[in-house]
């Protein structure tokens, strides 16, 4: 029974912070790649996303201590690799703030406009960014309170999309693949379906309950994925030409047009405060400084980089997980293969059920090559990336 809870715990917790603010880039995927070709895709993602979870997990348990990403990265590999892995970890974290403001600036454009309060997309930005960083400064821990709430209500609003869309499907459209959508297109499921963060928080939950902990995460990332893929298709498939987060509102009809703008607000406004709070965080603890200080940079560097870097949303979280994402993947991929070669390491596959001491060892002298394979699949990914982003 204990064992039960465990797994339900870690999965509805997990399942909580990857639905987020990139199930509104997932039309667009499919629009761009035709639901067959986006469906394959986002299969594949998916796939390498649990086994991600699963060598994650792995480093996890094989390391004594309570550390993130670059705390790893550094018993692992020593100072110097540490530093690669927090800077990493700072332009997620920066990345995916830039993604938010932009994404919480058009939400409240869509919903001016439908107001007829014609002021530009900008303008919405900086108000939404402004109150939310004076948020921050004063006290986040009673928004945060309700972040659990508010995924409940993202994900009702997922299946509501679903129920209220399917009578207008194009069924014609479900068998189209377009390869040249694919460009672009991976690094926006990947900053969808994974949170590879906040594995570390949910060993506190799993304690020793290993197995149990692969379990949950397991079974998260797939309902994730599923519900993801549902909100994407359903809207990709009624309204095929989604470029943009506002184009989404044009799949559903007239009397909703509150509908998108309102549920993203909110998801995305608690998003974007944790994440600068976890931001503050890190720059107050990790690096020793100042809080006040500590603040200014996490709130001034997302509108920083609106203004000189990107305002685009689908590009940004594109780059964000093709590119940042993968290579926190690559991280843990060497990692993985390090510490699996050690002599007692991935014991969890032997207690799979109805596996012999001959089969376990099979499944492990396999599983120490998966980081192999998965990490050359990672740099391509961000090779690819690099290239479409910079046009080399």
């Amino acid at each position: 029974m204990k064992q039960k809870t465990v797994t339900l715990q870690i999965a509805v917790s997990l399942l909580g912070t990857i639905i987020g603010a990139g199930i509104f880039g997932l039309p667009a995927v499919f629009s761009r790649t035709g639901i067959l070709g986006g469906t394959l895709i986002f299969t594949a993602i998916l796939l390498i996303v649990v086994i991600l979870n699963n060598l994650y997990i792995d480093v996890i348990y094989a390391v004594r201590g309570n550390h993130r990403l670059p705390g790893y990265v550094e018993k692992i590999y020593g100072r110097k690799a540490y530093w690669v892995a927090i800077t990493s970890m700072l332009a997620k974290i920066a990345g995916t703030l830039l993604a938010y403001v932009i994404l919480g600036g058009t939400f409240l454009h869509m919903l001016a406009l439908g107001l007829h309060w014609n002021y530009p997309s900008w303008f919405w930005t900086i108000i939404f960014w402004g109150v939310g960083s004076l948020i921050v400064f004063y006290g986040v821990n009673a928004v945060c309170k309700i972040q659990g709430e508010l995924t409940l209500l993202l994900i009702g609003f997922m299946l509501f999309t679903g129920l209220i869309l399917f009578p207008f499907i194009n069924w014609s459209s479900i068998a189209h693949i377009s390869i040249d959508g694919f460009v672009g297109s991976i690094g926006i499921i990947f900053f969808s379906v994974s949170a590879l963060a906040v594995l570390p928080d949910l060993k506190d939950i799993a304690l020793k309950e290993q197995n149990q902990f692969r379990i949950g995460a397991t079974w998260a990332t797939l309902g994730a994925g599923a519900l993801s893929w549902i909100f994407g298709v359903v809207i990709a498939s009624v309204h095929p030409h989604v470029n943009s987060v506002a184009d989404i509102q044009k799949a559903f009809p007239q009397i909703f047009w509150w509908l998108i703008p309102l549920i993203g607000l909110l998801a995305v406004g608690t998003s974007f405060l944790t994440f600068t709070q976890a931001f503050k965080n890190l720059l107050h603890v990790d690096l020793k400084i100042r809080r006040t200080p500590a603040w200014i940079i996490a709130v001034v560097a997302p509108i920083m980089l609106f203004a000189l870097v990107s305002q685009d949303f689908l590009k940004t979280i594109g780059f964000v997980g093709g590119v940042v994402t993968a290579f926190n993947g690559l991280l843990i991929c060497f990692m993985a293969y390090k510490i699996n070669q050690r002599k007692g390491s991935a014991l969890w596959l032997n207690h799979i059920n109805g596996s012999s001491q001959k089969s376990s060892r099979a499944y492990l002298n396999v599983w120490r090559k998966v980081p192999v394979p998965v990490a050359i699949v990672l740099t391509l990914i961000i090779i690819e990336h690099l290239i479409t982003t910079f046009h080399l």
